[in-house]
């Protein structure tokens, strides 16, 4: 047959391929094109001239038997109905290479079982990887795999295979936040000092806090050719890791192709996912020691300025003939210097906000005591700062507003959100206008009536006196009679860098709504229903 083959013409082969005959069919391959087929019965060649029906002989098995007795026939009409059979028998037959490579491994199957039956799980996994000559990939998303499996043992081999065979080893492991190993996590970083090497041979990526695919497997492929897949069962009789047992796992090995190369292609896409993570990790980082930067380094020459305007200032009244052509320019230099302190101060707070040490120091205070120290101070602002100077506008306090009532409040963060919403406040009003603010006691059921209010949001504030149904809040409300808010701003007035005015930064709101909600309230903005002006309400929690 090849000779047929040197002569260009196409071989089939369609038999039955086992154990038995593996090695002689790898010879027929180089020459021939062979597929598998159960249980064939029939016996025959065919071309285009002839049909040779073959019978078995006494010991004839199959076709590649030796011992087979031939009738030759070349009727037209059976070697056609013949050729139909086979190419029909070979529709529905198995590629060779695959039901080889499927008889392999049910060879290293069982091999792999007596080993693992022998030696242990931990052992075998050690043979794997013994065994590389390109690539480990290693998999583990809980620390049920990194705790029983990630040792200074397996490092120790893993690095004397690097450093024989040059292979290339990944791991995907828990976050480093969930890791509860000390060890486990000294050999993290040692990992991580030696990826920041130049063509490191060891690469880790720890999946994304709260990852959504949670495999609890543990998957190591070797050489795109070992695949193992290790299933803990939750068993609290064994709690050490130095030696797993038999009760504590489940497995699947096998070195077929197509299982291989669909959990590679998961690796893949897990390794992918972490990697975006991590870059995302570090620009969110960078992006908040920048601002964090940027915030002090405006603070400090603000500093400067206010102290030594401040110091100037009292020289001058203590000189009144010759320093009060120049108060007035001091005056101006620390009006500015406060307003970049302000801008300052909400950069920070925004990176205090983002880096979650934002802090409030409370204590039992008079709600009304602060908005009245609030109105006074921005009373003085608007009357000596030259950016208002073409504004008329009049602070006040409601006369019926509750003047009693205790919140247990940074006092603080309190007045800088009040402030804020002053500065808001202002913007609206052109030229002539006034800003209310009024206290009042409401009940659970007053925010219900709230369109600005989503339902879920009051109905989940912690209600502070289990036995009265309607708890109370103080409802602080800041009202202006300016033009209003813009319907398309309005929606995310406190979203951050949304601002109501040009060339504002935008971030006073969204600070002030992360104030109030972490004590406890809520905040929310609306256009008056007499179409002139806007109010924005807060709400604390009364004591």
């Amino acid at each position: 047959m090849s000779d047929l083959k040197e002569e260009q013409i196409d071989i089939k082969i369609l038999t039955k391929v086992t154990l038995s005959n593996v090695r002689e069919i790898k010879e027929l391959l180089t020459f021939a094109d062979i597929r598998h087929v159960d249980n064939l019965n029939l016996k025959f060649m065919v071309n285009e001239s002839a049909c040779v029906f073959l019978h078995k002989s006494n010991n004839g098995n199959d076709l590649l038997s030796d011992v087979l007795n031939s009738v030759i026939n070349k009727n037209s009409g059976i070697i056609e109905q013949y050729k139909l059979i086979f190419e029909q028998l070979w529709y529905f037959g198995i590629d060779t290479t695959k039901k080889i490579q499927r008889l392999q491994t049910d060879i290293d199957l069982a091999d792999a079982m007596r080993e693992v039956d022998k030696k242990g799980i931990k052992q075998f996994v050690e043979k794997l990887i013994n065994s590389s000559k390109h690539e480990v990939l290693f998999y583990t998303s809980t620390l049920w795999g990194s705790n029983n499996f990630i040792s200074k043992d397996l490092f120790g081999l893993l690095k004397n295979v690097v450093l024989k065979n040059k292979i290339k080893v990944k791991f995907i492991i828990p976050p480093l936040s969930v890791l509860q190993s000390n060890q486990l996590k000294h050999i993290i970083l040692e990992l991580g000092t030696m990826e920041q090497q130049e063509e490191s041979n060891f690469l880790f990526r720890p999946l994304p806090r709260g990852d959504d695919i949670d495999l609890e497997s543990l998957i190591l492929i070797v050489d795109k050719y070992h695949l193992l897949i290790v299933n803990p069962h939750l068993n609290d009789k064994h709690p050490s890791n130095d030696v797993i047992h038999k009760d504590d796992y489940s497995y699947f090995y096998t070195t077929q192709l197509d299982s291989i190369n669909k959990y590679k292609l998961l690796f893949d896409v897990q390794w992918g996912r972490a990697e975006l993570a991590e870059r995302l990790y570090i620009q969110d980082i960078m992006q908040r020691n920048l601002i964090d930067t940027i915030a002090h380094e405006l603070r400090t020459p603000t500093q400067a300025i206010l102290g030594y305007s401040e110091m100037a200032t009292i020289d001058i009244d203590n000189n009144e003939e010759g320093g009060q052509y120049y108060k007035h320019y001091f005056d101006s230099i620390i009006r500015n210097a406060n307003r970049l302190n302000s801008i300052v101060m909400n950069i920070l707070n925004v990176a205090k906000i983002d880096n979650t040490t934002f802090n409030l120091n409370k204590e039992v205070c008079n709600i009304y005591d602060i908005v009245s120290e609030a109105v006074n101070d921005y009373r003085y602002v608007i009357k000596t700062d030259d950016n208002f100077k073409n504004k008329n506008i009049q602070f006040e306090v409601s006369e019926s507003s509750e003047k009693s009532v205790r919140a247990d409040v940074d006092r603080i963060r309190i007045y800088e959100v009040l402030t804020n919403l002053f500065n808001n406040s202002v913007e609206f009003i052109q030229s002539i206008g006034t800003i209310t603010a009024q206290i009042i006691v409401v009940g659970r059921h007053y925010l219900g009536e709230i369109n600005q209010i989503k339902s879920h949001d009051y109905k989940s504030l912690e209600k502070h006196d289990d036995n009265h149904e309607n708890d109370k809040f103080i409802l602080v409300q800041i009202k202006d009679d300016g033009k209003g808010i813009d319907k398309y701003v309005l929606s995310k007035l406190f979203n951050k860098f949304v601002s109501t005015v040009d060339n504002h930064i935008g971030l006073g709101l969204y600070v002030s709504k992360y104030i109030i909600e972490s004590h406890g309230g809520l905040i929310w903005a609306q256009n008056n229903t007499d179409g002139q002006g806007s109010t924005v309400s807060f709400i604390l929690p009364l004591v």
